[in-house]
């Protein structure tokens, strides 16, 4: 679902270190000092001026801006982790020999998940290669580049966006397996740089802790997320304030973002294990399933100062997550004639209604940049679908996760 998505903000040639500095209001987010490496012999790279060139044939620099312009035009609301006022400057992208090469995977990694992510109705560059996809083209560079250095060891916050985005291309590609490691191996790369520990902050730059916690919460809604439309297990807990609102660049854009990560913060663990079966007749009782209906509408309350691709995201998320909770209450027998609020037999009906007005005044764009995560075929639990006569209309599942539009999966 994470897609809300969420929707930018020129600075000197990136040539020096020096001209990285943590200045208030204008966070660099590129923590290249940061290394998790005790070998003293291994340096701490990770500036996009201080590695060797890598004598392979990179993608040039400059092709790169188009999509980092269009993830900034359309996925930035869902996913706001980076900064513009860095990554949308064009003499960022004067030399790729200059980026380190966690530089260089996090721009080909998020180039890809930008492409596949975005509905084709939104124009796109040319495509850079003859017979590959653009997205291919992208992935497979950021996997080559990996190669080329220990990425584990020289660990930043890219390294930990490099594989949410890895995360977000294979789920796209319905590719299941490779889109759970990576997503895995994003959650690892953020716990090891302590972003899952409140104690943490406190040490850091106040700017540079505020990207940190998004990037933090983007985890946490994903994987629950993820991990309820496949079954999952999951790792990460709310154990991180929010990032604020009002310190912000952009605080109607925060104030989405942070609603969504209310909405699934209602997701609690009770909420996982109960929808995997592992724990579903000690926990899903009727007060239960009643409290936890009611939590999902308290949760998205204040959608009035949100944009619209963020209303759209948590409206149709909170109504897919509505759903799950009354399949839950249907597998336990806990749903009977016209009860309280969700316990109602009748409730995916008004649930379907819901939605197609959520969907059926929307603009295009707003609707299209949420990719695979919001497509208008029947939900695969029938929930939704069975409501189709009743509204005229098809009805329209929210992912949390990019997918294929002939498919319902993921984001």
């Amino acid at each position: 679902m994470p897609a809300q998505p969420l929707t930018r903000p020129p600075l000197a040639p990136i040539s020096h270190p020096s001209s990285h500095t943590h200045e208030p209001g204008n966070p660099t987010w590129d923590m290249q000092t940061e290394s998790v490496s005790s070998d003293p012999d291994m340096p701490a790279i990770i500036s996009p001026t201080m590695s060797e060139p890598s004598t392979r044939q990179r993608i040039p620099a400059e092709q790169f801006l188009p999509y980092v312009q269009l993830f900034f035009d359309y996925m930035f609301p869902i996913m706001p982790i980076i900064n513009g006022s860095i990554y949308l400057d064009p003499v960022f992208y004067t030399d790729t020999a200059t980026f380190s090469p966690d530089m260089y995977c996090f721009l080909c990694a998020l180039s890809a998940a930008t492409v596949v992510q975005l509905d084709t109705s939104i124009p796109q560059p040319p495509p850079l290669h003859p017979t590959k996809s653009t997205d291919d083209f992208f992935a497979e560079d950021c996997l080559r580049e990996r190669t080329t250095y220990d990425y584990i060891e020289n660990l930043s916050t890219l390294s930990v966006m490099v594989s949410f985005f890895l995360f977000a291309y294979y789920g796209n590609h319905e590719q299941h397996v490779k889109a759970w490691h990576y997503l895995q191996e994003s959650i690892t790369f953020a716990e090891n740089l302590n972003l899952d520990d409140e104690n943490s902050y406190a040490k850091l730059d106040p700017v540079e802790a505020q990207w940190r916690r998004r990037l933090y919460w983007l985890l946490f809604v994903t994987e629950r997320a993820y991990a309820v439309q496949r079954r999952r297990h999951v790792r990460l807990h709310a154990s991180v304030q929010l990032p604020a609102v009002f310190e912000s660049e952009d605080p109607l854009l925060l104030t989405g973002f942070v609603n969504l990560a209310n909405l699934f913060s209602a997701v609690d663990d009770s909420f996982v294990s109960a929808w995997r079966g592992s724990r579903r007749q000690s926990l899903c009782s009727e007060a239960w399933l009643v409290e936890t209906q009611k939590q999902l509408d308290a949760a998205s309350l204040a959608l009035d100062n949100v944009s619209e691709t963020q209303h759209l995201d948590i409206s149709v998320t909170r109504e897919w997550l509505h759903v799950l909770a009354w399949q839950m209450g249907v597998s336990n027998g806990l749903i009977w004639g016209r009860g309280e609020g969700g316990m109602r037999l009748d409730y995916p009906i008004e649930l379907a209604r819901r939605v197609v007005q959520i969907t059926s005044g929307a603009n295009a764009l707003a609707l299209d940049s949420h990719g695979i995560g919001m497509v208008s075929v029947p939900c695969r639990s029938g929930v939704l679908s069975c409501a189709n006569t009743a509204t005229g209309a098809e009805s329209v599942r929210h992912c949390r996760l990019p997918c294929r539009r002939s498919t319902l999966h993921g984001w």
